[in-house]
């Protein structure tokens, strides 16, 4: 029998009381709620925009997240999830949007994001082939880079405080709120952590109002229901060097957060049900292409690019509730909040240094991300190289401390952003590092067992140039059989196909990564079952289990174009 998660309460597909869902939405929303004012403001006023773009912003933001987190838990065609994900105008985004807004205002800011989230929609329809573009040393250098630049942005604004304020508030503030959230962090339970930003943005709103810095008259008079004044400015499609110089960072951007929102999505899928599921990537597909239709629409209406929320796994894992309802909660009170007026003057209007003491929190963690991500897959001294140069460049180019008399004019403009530096660079040093490495070898064939033949000729080629014995290349070729039995078996009744076969040496094991269509089941669900049931038996199981046999590892993905069988054959058994 598969392993039961006793731990979870409520799976994607069921329905919770109303009450208890709406209490968990509310609490899902708390933190990406915190992250957004946060986000709105800091953008705005650093971006050098009035009061009145932030209101709107805000509003905006919210009322797009609300409707694009309520549509994420339904699936239709190749949009949606089904699952309860959140969706916010993202933190990581903090310092390629001040840089837009600071190079023309708002224009620019949304023809640059319809130019990214365009990008992003190719890059998710097209993730089965893109897959390997963006690898963990680049998208953890990345992670990293958006640390360090945003917090060189928002350093300068820890002292933003009206001139009558005594000169003691922006230190007491900033510590108080750093020391609240650490507090929450290290001594709090599991379950009270996410309320640490919602604690921390209250408390320093009451030390503000006390000293005389939260002004709350413009929410007293403001209506409870209503529609800020629109503050939109079209698209800048001048396609100048400004442009050029914002559209890699944005780009670079949108692409590392997916990554990262694809692991949790992936997590996310594993944590949701009872009994083990395998990874359905046609999923994680549906809720970027809804993102990325969202950061379409968050452009039109002159807001922030949006993300998928970080942390769901983390949520569910800790609730024990999957179920989509929450997020359905969770964005209607998005979309309340935003058509509220007196809400929205209250969160506009809280104290710069108490939401940049937040932001500078979460930018310490998504550093730490980072640098989890390069560990993770394993920091040799090529990749340490790699990442290390690139994020001290993209950081030289924010300060503009290298080479600051000689970069001038429109060089200025194209490499003054250390987001976009910084992801250039890793990009070309480990597109380099892949080049000067041993090449994968290649095989195109019809999805047929026809193919065998050519298939083990493929196969025995492979083995002679890494100089394996008789009985390993037997075996190799065994693997390879097994592994286009079970793609034609999983693929059954469907129409003619191709199968690409990739083989690369991993860790001194030869990897075959086989791509192929297919409609029929995920392999990885029938290899978890005959794990956990090993004295079953029938006609159709017998290839999965001689796949298990001559190959040290298998492991099966789903796109909506095509399937990824990968299978690693080590040379001794």
């Amino acid at each position: 029998m598969a392993q039961v998660n006793e731990g979870l309460i409520y799976q994607p597909d069921e329905r919770p009381p109303h009450l208890f869902a709406a209490l968990q939405g509310f609490q899902n929303i708390t933190s990406p709620l915190a992250s957004m004012v946060a986000v709105a403001s800091v953008v705005s006023l650093a971006g050098g925009q009035s009061q009145a773009y932030v209101t709107w912003v805000l509003f905006a933001a919210l009322l797009v997240c609300g409707t694009v987190t309520v549509l994420q838990t339904f699936r239709g065609w190749r949009f949606g999830s089904g699952y309860p994900l959140i969706v916010v105008a993202g933190v990581p985004f903090l310092a390629v949007s001040v840089a837009a807004l600071l190079s023309g205002g708002p224009a620019p800011l949304s023809a640059v994001m319809v130019c990214s989230a365009l990008i992003q929609v190719a890059f998710i329809a097209r993730l089965s082939l893109l897959r390997r573009l963006l690898t963990p040393l680049v998208s953890g250098t990345v992670l990293m880079l958006m640390g360090s630049t945003v917090v060189l942005v928002m350093l300068p604004r820890l002292s933003d405080v009206p001139d009558k304020a005594p000169g003691f508030v922006a230190p007491v503030l900033v510590g108080v709120n750093l020391c609240l959230l650490l507090g929450f962090r290290l001594y709090a339970p599991p379950s009270w952590q996410q309320w640490g930003p919602v604690a921390c943005i209250l408390l320093g709103c009451l030390l503000s109002a006390l000293w005389g810095i939260y002004d709350i008259s413009p929410a007293l008079a403001a209506p409870w229901v209503g529609v800020p004044t629109p503050v939109l400015s079209g698209f800048d499609l001048s396609f100048g060097p400004a442009f050029w110089a914002l559209l890699p960072g944005f780009v670079a951007v949108y692409l590392a957060t997916s990554i990262n929102s694809i692991s949790d999505g992936i997590a996310l899928q594993r944590l949701s049900w009872r009994r083990p599921r395998a990874t359905d990537f046609r999923v994680v597909q549906g809720a970027h292409n809804l993102l990325a239709a969202g950061n379409l629409v968050a452009a039109v209406v002159g807001t922030l690019p949006l993300l998928l929320s970080p942390g769901i796994s983390a949520r569910v894992v800790l609730s024990g509730v999957a179920s989509r309802w929450l997020s359905v909660y969770g964005g209607a009170i998005l979309i309340v909040a935003a058509l509220s007026p007196k809400l929205l003057a209250l969160l506009a209007g809280i104290p710069i240094p108490v939401l940049v003491s937040f932001l500078i929190y979460l930018m310490a963690l998504l550093f730490i991300e980072g640098m989890r991500t390069l560990v993770r897959d394993g920091l040799d001294a090529r990749r340490a190289a790699v990442a290390g140069v690139s994020l001290w460049v993209g950081i030289g180019f924010q300060q503009q401390i290298i080479f600051p008399d000689i970069l001038a004019g429109e060089w200025a403009v194209l490499l003054g952003s250390g987001m976009t530096t910084g992801a250039v660079c890793v990009m070309v040093l480990s597109f380099l590092m892949e080049a000067t490495t041993k090449r994968p070898r290649r095989i195109n064939l019809p999805l047929a067992m026809s193919s065998l033949p050519q298939l083990n000729e493929f196969l025995d080629g492979v083995a002679t140039r890494n100089r394996w014995n008789a009985d390993a290349t037997g075996r190799l070729r065994s693997a390879g059989e097994e592994a286009l039995s079970s793609l034609l078996e999983a693929s059954e009744g469907a129409a003619s196909r191709r199968l690409v076969v990739t083989a690369r040496q991993v860790e001194g094991q030869l990897e075959l990564e086989m791509v192929g269509a297919s409609a029929g089941e995920n392999l990885e669900d029938r290899l978890a079952y005959l794990g956990e049931d090993p004295d079953g038996y029938d006609d159709r199981q017998i290839s999965f289990r001689l796949l298990r046999h001559f190959a040290s590892s298998v492991r099966h993905r789903q796109y909506h174009d095509v399937d990824v069988l990968t299978v690693r054959v080590a040379p001794d058994p």
